[in-house]
């Protein structure tokens, strides 16, 4: 037996132990009430099985040869530089999408409630979505800057998501640009923008933000430009906790970018020694993120932990075993289906049934990822799903799975036959229609 084959299984039989004894602590603490969900956490962990399985072979073998053959250009993809020209007009298209949302957001309205108010005043739902005095520093205070257009404040948080929604779906665009051609990069913004959760990128929330600099972030990863990426990541966690997850991608591309210029021997070069060190140290940005955050707690509510503290009384959050808020979520779902009906029901359904949905549509995602994306984005995928997991609620989670743009990609390249890509394209397009007649109709889903 090959010294990579017996590092494989050694490395996968820890990994798989590691998981199979989550899973039994689960079952001897959590005992679950019902038995689909039972079922159902077991059916995830195999999911979560398969993918490590998958996964170890890839991972040990890039970082034995530093190199992602699948990734190497040939065919169809293309040289082609990607201009400012056609950014805009990715830019443009998007912005056009998002008039067209609230074009839809009219039409809902008036079909669920007839003629009540006018096309201006039923676009104010995109405003009450969140509790901006809860939210990390970079939201409130870099949309405001918009206030010197409208000057309204949540006005200026709305115009905010509208176009970084647009510039973050350019940014998607261009880094998949980097690896694929131009029709990969195409479906990924179409397919984007009809994922379910995506229609809460209008809403004054921090998500549009985020995606934007977490894009920017992998972006300048990719391009090996790790003083910027980190910049970037920083500015990712002062707008979420989870940007701080960016710093696995990055470092990840930083360990093989000085594997190369050790092979090359690009060492040798003038002022290689300082661009390498002032990258090193620029990993610290990252941690200062967080400590900013406390600053401008400290600073806003007297207390450097009080915006943590919101959050977890707001939403629950707190840590917990990979497969309890799970069980959680379905126990809850089981139970709405037993004892409630009507409105109650419906809610309940469509805190659940979407949540469920994306956990197993992730899970397929770091099974499928293996052999089509670079191992960082993997190790990003996969840091991001348990960190989900381990957050003690899931209310959040289709959000922050699509924000992941990794999954989008991964989601892309499995798609390709038009006989499986335009039924998957129905289907989005379809709930996404169903969830944003659910937000026009009253009721909260998704977290928000």
């Amino acid at each position: 037996m090959k010294t990579g084959q017996r590092a494989s299984i050694w490395v996968t039989s820890v990994l798989l132990a590691a998981l199979v004894a989550l899973y039994g602590l689960w079952i001897v603490t959590e005992t679950p009430s019902y038995w689909e969900t039972f079922l159902f956490v077991t059916l995830l962990m195999l999911m979560l099985a398969a993918a490590i399985i998958r996964l170890v072979p890839f991972v040990l073998t890039y970082f034995a040869t530093g190199k992602e053959p699948h990734l190497e250009r040939d065919g169809e993809r293309t040289y082609r530089r990607c201009g400012l020209r056609e950014l805009t007009r990715v830019v443009l298209w998007i912005l056009i999408l998002r008039v067209v949302q609230l074009l839809l957001t009219y039409l809902i309205h008036f079909w669920l409630f007839g003629y009540t108010e006018t096309f201006f005043r039923v676009q104010r739902i995109w405003l009450d979505f969140y509790h901006v005095e809860m939210c990390f520093p970079a939201y409130p205070l870099l949309s405001n800057l918009f206030w010197f257009v409208t000057f309204n404040f949540n006005h200026a948080r709305f115009l905010s998501a509208y176009f970084c929604t647009a510039v973050a779906g350019a940014m998607l665009y261009y880094w998949t640009l980097l690896d694929f051609d131009r029709s990969v990069a195409r479906r990924a913004v179409l397919i984007f923008f009809l994922l379910p959760a995506s229609f809460l990128l209008l809403g004054t929330l921090p998500d549009a933000l985020f995606l934007l600099f977490s894009m920017i972030c992998l972006m300048f990863a990719r391009k090996r430009q790790f003083v910027l990426a980190n910049l970037f990541a920083m500015l990712s966690v002062m707008t979420h906790v989870f940007g701080a997850l960016l710093f696995v991608p990055c470092i990840i591309e930083f360990a093989q970018t000085l594997r190369e210029d050790m092979q090359t021997h690009r060492e040798e070069g003038s002022g290689y020694l300082w661009r390498r060190i002032s990258a090193a140290v620029s990993f610290l940005l990252i941690p200062l993120g967080f400590v900013l955050v406390m600053l401008y707690s400290d600073r806003m509510f007297g207390s450097p932990t009080a915006l943590f503290e919101a959050a977890q009384s707001r939403y629950g959050y707190h840590a917990s075993l990979p497969f309890s808020s799970v069980a959680a979520l379905c126990d809850r779902f089981l139970e709405a289906l037993r004892t409630t009906s009507g409105n109650e029901l419906l809610y309940e359904l469509g805190n659940t049934i979407p949540n469920l949905l994306y956990l197993l549509l992730g899970a397929a995602m770091l099974i499928l990822a293996p052999g089509r994306i670079r191992t960082s984005y993997i190790a990003y995928m996969l840091i991001t799903f348990f960190a989900v997991l381990c957050a003690g609620v899931l209310l959040e989670a289709p959000r922050l799975l699509s924000l992941c743009t990794p999954f989008l990609l991964t989601l892309v390249l499995s798609v390709r036959k038009r006989a499986v890509r335009y039924p998957l394209f129905f289907v989005s397009f379809a709930l996404l229609l169903l969830y944003l007649t659910a937000v026009v109709g009253g009721y909260t889903i998704y977290g928000v």
